[in-house]
């Protein structure tokens, strides 16, 4: 079983009135009908299924990541609660290293906040969307203002208080990479995870066969690598890693397990993109085990497959090593499930590309030595054109099995 961290879903509701609320969850309306924050009892629960999960599969490391909704919605009592609860099964854990994520919008963080994480090595990141315009366009308060001013406040907090900040921003290309990136750097962010949006073949709001995500990319890309004096970016590392054969230990998504506030067991939130209850499992942490995800088809595939298990295009890419297919919400389609490219294909291609001609760049003498050619994006988008519409993976039943059509059918 190929997880080793928990989102935990402590509260299913927002302190804001966010008009994005229905991309934020992605179409996905399921959580209107969960409890608002989650029970004791789910809590002993998880904690008790953790200890078992830990045992049966010999982790020496696992995560926690409070999420939500709002997880700074619920009392700080709840993560001095839970977290004295893992100290206890660690006492027979005792080789086991447990670390605490949170993810938070940043309105209610404060000092008291902020000194609670210290004491119990809470590590916090802070959701913005860019700049004030664009975080204050969806980002209001009841009353309709935007919070983004208390949002740079409590940033700058963070860094003051506990030596880092660090954000997640969901890519806008409306925006301006430049006025983006100099936002981020006056609130001395120490990494940002820009995040591609969480689109499929069904509602993708681009021409797929321009390349508008990768240009923005590319030009946040060179104002990046030029900036010695750089936040990180996790997104280019990775890719700079994967171009140099580095294998740096990086966390992923497809390693977290999610925990609803009514104890439901789900894959990643991203894949509530693929439709309303699409990560329903029937699993609950009271009657179940972590590892019972496996066995549902979804589970199977995200957590062990889904890097693996590709369309007839990735399959044949020569890039397919370093992609690896791109993520897995952004192959679906209703028609044929996710027996596709990823809506981002050509996008990821001229990225790695140009990444690769700056590598290049900096070592010509170690690629000519080595005999290594740049990336063409052209020629292999041309040769990969040739198996756009094949359906001819030997994956293709297991793949098109989450399409609309064939999951009716089961149903």
């Amino acid at each position: 079983m190929n997880f080793n961290s928990l989102a935990i879903k402590i509260a299913s509701r927002c302190n804001l009135n966010c008009s994005y609320c229905f991309m934020y969850n992605l179409g996905d309306t399921t959580y209107k009908s969960q409890p608002k924050f989650m029970s004791t009892e789910v809590v002993d629960n998880i904690i008790e299924k953790t200890k078992n999960y830990i045992k049966k599969y010999q982790r020496k490391e696992f995560s926690f990541i409070f999420h939500g909704g709002e997880p700074l919605l619920a009392s700080k009592d709840f993560f001095i609660d839970f977290i004295n609860k893992v100290k206890e099964i660690q006492k027979e854990l005792t080789d086991v290293s447990f670390s605490y994520d949170l993810q938070t919008n940043g309105v209610l963080l404060d000092k008291n906040w902020i000194e609670l994480f210290k004491k119990l090595d809470i590590y916090p990141s802070v959701s913005i969307d860019g700049t004030k315009k664009a975080h204050d366009m969806y980002r209001v308060d009841h009353k309709g203002n935007g919070s983004y001013d208390t949002v740079f406040e409590s940033v700058k907090l963070l860094k003051n208080e506990m030596n880092f900040a660090d954000i997640a921003c969901v890519i806008n290309i409306k925006e301006s990479p430049k006025e983006m990136y100099d936002s981020f750097k006056k609130m001395n962010a120490s990494y940002v995870n820009f995040l591609i949006p969480d689109y499929t073949h069904d509602n993708f709001p681009f021409d797929k066969d321009k390349t508008l995500m990768a240009d923005w990319l590319i030009n946040l890309f060179d104002i990046w690598i030029s900036d010695s004096k750089r936040f990180k970016i996790p997104l280019f590392l990775g890719l700079l890693n994967s171009l140099m054969r580095v294998n740096e230990k990086t966390k992923n998504e497809s390693t977290v397990l999610v925990i609803e506030t009514n104890g439901e067991i789900e894959a990643i939130d991203s894949l509530k993109a693929c439709g309303n209850g699409f990560t329903k499992t029937g699993l609950n942490i009271k009657e179940n085990s972590f590892q019972d995800i496996q066995h549902t088809s979804l589970g199977k595939l995200y957590f062990n497959d889904f890097n693996t298990k590709l369309c007839k295009q990735c399959l044949e890419c020569p890039l397919n090593e370093i992609c690896k297919g791109g993520r897995l919400v952004h192959r679906y389609s209703k028609k044929s499930g996710f027996n596709n490219p990823s809506v981002y294909c050509n996008d990821l291609i001229k990225l790695i590309a140009h990444i690769q001609t700056f590598f290049i760049s900096c070592y010509p003498e170690l690629h000519k030595k080595e005999n290594i050619e740049p990336i063409k994006p052209k020629e292999i988008t041309n040769y990969l054109s040739a198996f756009y519409k094949s359906t001819n993976s030997p994956y293709q039943e297991e793949l098109e099995s989450f399409s609309k059509e064939n999951k009716a059918s089961v149903a």
